[in-house]
Order: C-alpha cells, then structure tokens, then sequence
C-alpha cells in the first residue's frame, strides 16, 4: 500500500508561494470520500506572479496552464492513469518563469490498494 494524493491536497508555485491552485479533472476514483489524483489532474493558478511582476514592472497574474506531471507512480494506475505521490510535480509553462516547479504545499494523502 503506497500513499497516494487526493483532492484535498494543496499546490504551490515556488516562485509565488502566495499563488493560489485550484484543481480540476481528478477523475472518479474515490478513496475514503476523496478522489485520488491521477497524472489527468489539472490545475490553474490564481494570484499576483513576482516573475512576471518584475519583467513587466506591473502586477501580473499568474498565467500557469498544466505541463505534464514528474515524478507520478509508475505501477499503480486509476482509469488507466498514473497516480500521484506527495513528491509529484509540474513546471510553469511561462517563459520567463522556467525553472519554476508547482508542487505539493499540504499533501492530503490516503493509502491506496490497487486491486
């Protein structure tokens, strides 16, 4: 039995701690009353990026859209999907922020036995 990420999980951006994710599309697969996270997970950010601030010299908000999961569960599967882990991440997309990694602020994780 491994640890596996739920919807109840929290993001954060490390270049904006302060930049609130939201997710969508966790799939169907419940555990314990919460839907586990499968590399089908989405998220969208919503808040002030430092980066972007800086390069235009004006507030900006975050422009995150989802880039592949790293670091996901190779073996265990849901809706032939794999399944995140508290280690999983994702990179910004926007240019100026390369480098920059969205990953797991609070994990809400449950043990999940793949039948």
């Amino acid at each position: 039995m491994a640890d596996f990420l739920t919807e109840r999980t929290k993001f954060y951006c490390v270049a904006a701690p302060a930049v609130n994710f939201s997710i969508s599309m966790s799939g169907k697969v419940t555990h314990r009353g919460a839907k586990v996270l499968t590399t089908a997970a989405k998220l969208s950010g919503k808040g002030l990026c430092p980066k972007l601030t800086a390069f235009m010299q004006s507030p900006q908000q975050c422009q995150f859209k989802q880039t592949p999961w790293l670091n996901f569960d190779l073996k265990c599967k849901a809706e032939s999907k794999n399944l995140l882990m508290a280690d999983s991440f994702c990179s910004c997309p926007v240019p100026i922020c390369a480098g920059t990694v969205v990953k797991v602020r609070l994990a809400r994780a449950q043990g999940f036995k793949q039948a």
